[in-house]
């Protein structure tokens, strides 16, 4: 039986599958189908959960004698396999198949894997289980689809933003769901249930981190003095080098390859739809930057972020912060002044 994530709910209000298999490379949203999955469990009865991880070592046998064995404390009990490398072999393919072969009603069987390639499903284990249980399978949120992700998490918590508000809070969680929805908690706890794009600029991230995505704002614009400003405090306050580096990094590449598609003859608003930019305030500072720095200019700027990189890991004797603040002026778009023998 196959099912979608958002059907899910629905279904194990209907009644639980012996097994369930689920499939995915997002851990966020691989955690919170499990939790259904063992809530429903739980609220049937299944109140011993044990869980076994299997790697090369793993002894296929413990799981079907554990199967089999009773419970001190439970009647009935959850089996959670969690299989990282999605493919258990031969031996595990056949303890699998054996395990579900005649299901025990006082075990429920939860199989976590990793997102599963067509050989998988087409595998004699798999189909086997497949026969006996439910398949969930989950897809990464691409970065276009992430504000319409946030919006129906808000929905979910009676909370609502704008479409410049969600945009920025993609942004600044750059993509990494469990980071979203860790600040969708953060902004619960304000209490309101309009969010603001105020709201999210004094909430996403520590104080440190907003000022790491405010050093690169700031270069954006050509802001030099308040982008040095920004850069002095953050090393003043024990920051490490690699911090404001990988988000200046991430904005170098992203305006290197929104000036390659506009040299090409790509329209400004079409380039930064294809790369996935939809913050408006993003988007400005995209585009001013590009009008003011060549491409050689940016290339420029990513060789300096491989001299800090370097730099920090030992393998350039220069200091990281020093290279940071000639990484910053050039993206400014001014010129670097020779350090004086």
């Amino acid at each position: 039986m196959r099912l979608k994530p958002e059907q899910l709910g629905q279904h194990l209000q209907q009644g639980l599958k012996p097994l369930y298999i689920i499939s995915g490379d997002e851990p966020l949203l691989t955690q919170e189908l499990g939790d259904q999955i063992r809530a429903a469990a739980r609220h049937n009865g299944f109140d011993e959960r044990e869980v076994h991880n299997v790697d090369a070592k793993f002894d296929w046998g413990t799981l079907l004698e554990s199967a089999n064995a009773l419970s001190l404390f439970s009647s009935r009990k959850i089996i959670e396999i969690q299989l990282p490398g999605g493919k258990p072999g031969d031996k595990g393919g056949k303890a699998l198949s054996a395990l579900m072969a005649q299901p025990n009603p006082d075990n429920l069987v939860l199989l976590v894997l990793p997102k599963v390639d067509k050989g998988t499903q087409n595998s004699k284990w798999f189909k086997t289980l497949d026969k006996v249980g439910a398949f969930i399978a989950h897809w990464p949120i691409d970065r276009s689809q992430l504000p319409g992700w946030i919006a129906n998490r808000m929905r979910g918590y009676q909370m609502s933003a704008d479409r410049e508000a969600l945009a920025l809070l993609a942004d600044r969680t750059d993509g990494n769901l469990l980071a979203a929805a860790q600040e969708i908690e953060k902004l619960r706890m304000l209490g309101n249930p309009k969010i603001t794009l105020d709201d999210i600029e004094n909430s996403v991230g520590d104080a440190s981190r907003y000022d790491v995505f405010a050093l690169s704002e700031n270069a954006l614009k050509g802001d030099s003095v308040r982008s040095l400003h920004i850069l002095s405090v953050l090393q003043a306050e024990g920051l490490h080098a690699l911090q404001p580096l990988a988000i200046l990094a991430n904005d170098i590449r992203l305006l290197m390859s929104f000036s390659q598609l506009t040299s090409n003859g790509l329209p400004e608003d079409k380039a930064l739809q294809q790369l996935k930019v939809f913050w408006p305030k993003k988007q400005s500072q995209i585009k001013g930057a590009a009008r003011r720095l060549s491409v050689k200019n940016v290339q420029q700027c990513l060789i300096l972020c491989k001299q800090v990189d370097f730099a920090c890991k030992g393998l350039l004797q220069d200091d990281a912060w020093r290279l940071l603040s000639q990484l910053i002026i050039k993206l400014c778009g001014m010129s670097i002044v020779p350090d004086r023998v």
